[in-house]
């Protein structure tokens, strides 16, 4: 392990968590390709076994802030991206995949890779403002503290002066034609190996999602300084600037063993 570095606290599921989140969504399709330098953290992308497993369907796309007051091992900040739909060997059908994850805690960063198969990095959060109370802006910088230049930027405003409140259960998004389970291909294994562990099997996750005050936001993709660059200045290639978020507070989520796939 890293010198002056504690050991990783290793905690099996079953987790609850409980958090604040902001989820910002688009649609694309496959047609456009799925643009590799977003899509996985170098690591990933190195990983015939993860990036070639199943061929991207396109769909939603979907982007998660959230800020954990509550976990098995700790408060943290994460980043999840979720870039659509992927077939899954084996006959199992077509899955939504976390392709790349950014967490500000080791703890978070090991258990993720271990139990779920979810890629998980390490990242430095900058927050402008308030994340309980928009509008404020969230940086993401890599996790060397000499880097200056954030590799993602989200702002966050108001739908309106005033919006209704509602309760948000993950079990609509089945409705919606977004399943509330997730199919994670094999991690490739990175340094520190302490923190980056690899894995060897497919796991089916199924998340339990809860929100008792959740309310429409405004999702802003603007990357400062790439404005003048068509493909990035929103981020993601060809999408616009604005899109309808969703805000969730005094959220709940609750992870159990993944289901094991014969792939």
């Amino acid at each position: 392990m890293p010198n002056g570095s504690a050991p990783v606290k290793v905690v099996a599921p079953p987790w609850t968590c409980h958090y604040e989140a902001y989820v910002g969504a688009f649609y694309v399709s496959a047609k456009t390709g799925l643009p590799r330098e977003l899509a996985y953290e170098p690591l990933e992308a190195s990983s015939a076994k993860f990036t070639e497993a199943g061929v991207w369907k396109g769909g939603m796309v979907m982007i998660q802030l959230l800020r954990y007051s509550s976990t098995p091992v700790g408060p943290y900040d994460e980043m999840i991206l979720l870039p659509g739909n992927f077939d899954v060997p084996g006959g199992h059908g077509s899955h939504i995949r976390i392709t790349r994850i950014y967490v500000s805690q080791r703890d978070s960063a090991f258990n993720g890779r271990k139990h779920w198969n979810i890629p998980k990095h390490i990242a430095r959060f900058k927050y402008i403002g308030d994340f309980s109370a928009p509008p404020f802006t969230v940086q993401l910088f890599p996790e060397d503290p000499a880097a200056e230049t954030p590799f993602f930027t989200a702002s966050l405003q108001h739908l309106a002066f005033w919006t209704p409140t509602f309760p948000f259960f993950g079990n609509v998004l089945n409705w919606l034609g977004v399943p509330n389970s997730f199919v994670q291909p094999p991690l490739p294994e990175g340094e520190p190996k302490e923190v980056l562990c690899g894995t060897d099997a497919w796991y089916k996750v199924t998340a339990s999602i809860y929100s008792p005050k959740a309310k429409l936001v405004w999702f802003d993709l603007r990357q400062p300084g790439k404005e003048a660059d068509e493909k990035n200045r929103h981020w993601w290639p060809g999408i616009k600037r604005w899109h309808v978020g969703l805000w969730l507070r005094d959220a709940q989520i609750d992870l159990g063993d993944p289901e094991v796939l014969e792939v």
